[in-house]
């Protein structure tokens, strides 16, 4: 008990803070809430920019509703919005975050349909998980030493030596809430990989000696492949989902965050606009949001991708007031 506590009280001398795990678990608690609060529920779909650029507190006090966080860091959306289009407990508002591609279906599956099978198949009518969730939970968010993800004889060991532990740029909250703080990662690196893993293409770093460089190199390789149009017909099956819910009573929209530098370039490049983006819109019945409309939207984006926990407050008044005037509050 007392190494535990050494270890712990170091971790916060350099700067660790708690985190809860996100999981499986974690997620089919946030998903019965949906179920429980009804119309009151404000209901949360996307992947990771909706995890990390919305403040859930800054949601709540705005809108008067109960956030309902249920996106899914790198994982596509459709299967989650499917799940609550065939709910009929599902009456209240879903706000739906991510890039043009992902509204178009795929057959493949991935985190999103597992976590959707284990609230249906194990954790919606029993008592032990959710008690087992809620505990951890409660234990992780006081708890530095478990965002570390080592054993604290290994910790107490790498403690003592300068360097060798770092504390982490992300944080989950019990509510699934994640914060990013990039003071805490080595830039430009890190947008550097951002990038990259974006482009999904080789690029010779040898051959980069300037932020210039490095962005023609990115620009060469994009020009390799060639813009996708889409047709309307390829936003049947998500504009068949967001039917279900209106005509019940809901209310949905669908947002487009922002994107700056590289990020954005490149998104733009293999889904333009006016081909993805507006398509969809315009074949919608649903509110549709860009945020490239509203130049208060146009925040930093350390990674060109997402916020710092810095300005999520802000960010997130400016969005809710966006919304608002599009009366979807």
């Amino acid at each position: 008990m007392l190494l535990l506590t050494v270890v712990e009280l170091r971790l916060r001398q350099i700067g660790f803070q708690p985190t809860v795990q996100d999981s499986k678990e974690l997620w089919a608690t946030e998903r019965s809430k949906a179920v429980l609060l009804g119309k009151q529920a404000l209901i949360l779909v996307g992947d990771s920019r909706m995890q990390l650029d919305v403040d859930l507190d800054v949601l709540a006090a705005t809108t008067g509703l109960t956030p309902v966080q249920l996106a899914i860091d790198g994982s596509e959306f459709l299967p989650v919005l499917a799940d609550l289009a065939a709910d009929e407990s599902i009456t209240g508002t879903v706000l739906v975050s991510g890039d043009v591609w992902k509204l178009v279906e795929k057959q493949h599956t991935d985190r999103a349909n597992e976590w959707i099978d284990f609230y249906h198949r194990e954790y919606q009518a029993l008592v032990a998980p959710k008690l087992e969730t809620l505990l951890k939970s409660q234990v992780q968010q006081w708890s530095a030493l478990y965002a570390s993800g080592m054993p604290a004889s290994d910790l107490l060991i790498r403690l003592i030596t300068p360097g060798k532990v770092r504390p982490l740029y992300l944080s989950t909250k019990p509510n699934r809430q994640r914060d990013a703080d990039y003071q805490l990662v080595e830039q430009p690196m890190f947008y550097i990989q951002r990038v990259l893993r974006n482009l999904g293409q080789t690029v010779d770093l040898a051959k980069v000696a300037s932020q210039a460089d490095f962005e023609r190199l990115v620009i060469d390789a994009l020009q390799q492949s060639a813009p996708t149009h889409y047709a309307p017909e390829q936003f049947f099956y998500v504009n068949r989902l967001s039917n279900r819910i209106l005509e019940r009573g809901g209310k949905i929209a669908f947002i487009n965050f922002p994107m700056t530098g590289l990020i954005f370039a490149i998104d733009e490049h293999r889904s333009p606009r006016q081909f993805g983006w507006d398509v969809f819109a315009a074949h919608s019945r649903a509110i549709t949001f860009n945020s490239q409309d509203y130049p208060a939207l146009n925040f930093a984006l350390p990674d060109g991708s997402h916020l710092d926990v810095r300005d999520k407050q802000a960010f997130t008044e400016q969005l809710v007031s966006g919304l608002k005037a599009k009366a979807v509050f």
